[in-house]
């Protein structure tokens, strides 16, 4: 993997290797943000690994239900999309989180 391409399973629009917030998505999800850029801000430093809600709860000290509800809030506003993953034999492993960087149009 070379060190501009993302983790397999890692998808974010627009700028890459660093965290940035636009400002819409401060607007709509203010109190959300730390989640959303934290988000952004590990793309690229993650060797094909991606982490789990509850190895974001752990980094946070939050509960696993916060990050959850932030998830949840952040995909309402449209600045991110949440899409499960699946194993070769069907059982669902980490989701796959996109990142959103242009402001919808819908």
């Amino acid at each position: 993997m070379s060190d501009n391409a993302p983790p397999e399973g890692l998808v974010h629009e627009g700028p890459r290797g660093f965290s940035m917030t636009p400002g819409w998505v401060v607007k709509k999800a203010f109190k959300d943000v730390w989640l959303y850029d934290w988000l952004r801000a590990r793309y690229g430093g993650l060797d094909g690994i991606w982490p789990g809600i509850d190895t974001i709860a752990a980094e946070f000290d939050v509960s696993r239900s916060t990050v959850e509800r932030t998830i949840r809030r952040l995909v309402a506003a449209k600045c991110m999309e949440v899409r499960p993953r699946y194993r070769e034999d069907g059982s669902q492993t980490t989701n796959l989180y996109v990142t959103k960087f242009d402001e919808p149009t819908d």
